[in-house]
């Protein structure tokens, strides 16, 4: 059944459970927790229990052609839209209003082939505020015979309007377990070996996101986190020559700033807890203990706190379009300081 296929998130099944059993559904969801734990996916299971032919509205079969069509994101009553960049250059995915009018129109209707139209906004913070506004009007007057779905990872993001709208369901990060089912599982369907080492590896790197334990290749972060060792250790006014290098390189590979720093992020996070505690568990990167250790007892931790605040403000700023290099080099440089 489909609702067995979700894993880690037991209180939002049991809330969902509850109000698919009880027939008291919300006419708008609002999931939100961080990316990649399962809002998406739980979203469409959602979809599929309220126009399941056999089990509906509880639970699903996935054999029926209801489920089928679902899973395959063919139903004509299942609507699902999400941010898109205006451009390849672009860094930023948005939904505009034009995307929404049209989502708006096709609510309409009834449901064409199933019992419920289930819309399911992904991503929803990153309407841009006339969507916003425009969809307001929808969740104000919501049309019959519809569930609306909105997922975010940052509800602060949205308007305070459309969140008191809609009935939240916090999701939190997987259980290493479930993340460890969830990559064996990917690997045995794309017919790898599970090796256990890749697989502990993998869950622990994840911090509960789906996304970081399958989305990652592997031997290129592993280079990469040698080199940001190797990074941190070094930098210095002395070094200056380094730290340009380093930035205009970087600053280069727009897709993948964010992983980079992420993975510094994580590199500061381990040398912290290995500098508070050598011998805490709590580390992400065990592979790596050695290497972090010895970088633990080169820097002081008011440095390396410092270093973490300045990657998650460098962070932000990119996000908001901050010109790459410029935002390296200024990270670099507070490191140069803090060091």
């Amino acid at each position: 059944m489909s609702f067995e296929n979700i894993l880690g998130q037991d209180r939002p099944k049991q809330t969902l459970n509850k109000a698919l059993r009880s027939g008291r559904i919300p006419n708008a969801y609002l999931f939100h927790g961080q990316k990649s734990v399962g809002k998406k996916f739980t979203a469409i299971e959602v979809g599929k229990a309220l126009n399941c032919k056999t089990l509906g509205p509880v639970n699903s079969c996935d054999k029926c052609a209801s489920c089928i069509k679902i899973e395959k994101r063919i139903h004509p009553d299942l609507f699902i839209i999400e941010p898109k960049k205006s451009s390849p250059t672009s860094r930023e995915a948005i939904l505009k209003i034009d995307e929404v009018r049209e989502l708006q129109k096709k609510l309409l209707y009834l449901p064409y082939e199933g019992k419920t139209k289930v819309a399911i906004i992904n991503n929803a913070e990153c309407m841009n505020p006339q969507a916003a506004n425009s969809f307001l009007k929808t969740l104000e007057e919501p049309p019959s015979k519809t569930l609306i779905i909105l997922i975010a990872s940052n509800l602060y993001q949205l308007l305070p309007t459309v969140v008191s709208r809609c009935q939240g369901i916090r999701f939190h990060p997987l259980p290493t377990q479930a993340i460890k089912t969830i990559i064996r599982n990917h690997l045995e369907s794309e017919g790898s070996e599970t090796q256990p080492e890749e697989i502990e590896l993998r869950s622990r790197r994840s911090m509960g996101q789906v996304v970081c334990a399958l989305g990652t290749d592997l031997l290129e972060i592993l280079n990469e986190r040698e080199e940001l060792i190797q990074l941190v250790s070094l930098v210095s006014f002395k070094r200056m020559d380094q730290v340009f290098l380093w930035t205009k390189a970087k600053s280069k590979q727009t897709e993948h700033i964010q992983l980079i720093l992420d993975e510094l992020t994580r590199i500061l996070r381990d040398t912290v807890l290995i500098k508070i505690d050598p011998e805490t568990s709590a580390v992400f990167n065990t592979d790596l203990t050695k290497q972090l250790k010895k970088l633990s007892l080169q820097k002081s931790t008011p440095a390396l706190l410092k270093m973490f605040e300045t990657v998650q403000v460098t962070k932000v700023a990119i996000k908001l379009n901050a010109n790459s290099q410029l935002a390296l080099e200024n990270m670099l440089i507070s490191f140069c300081e803090a060091a």
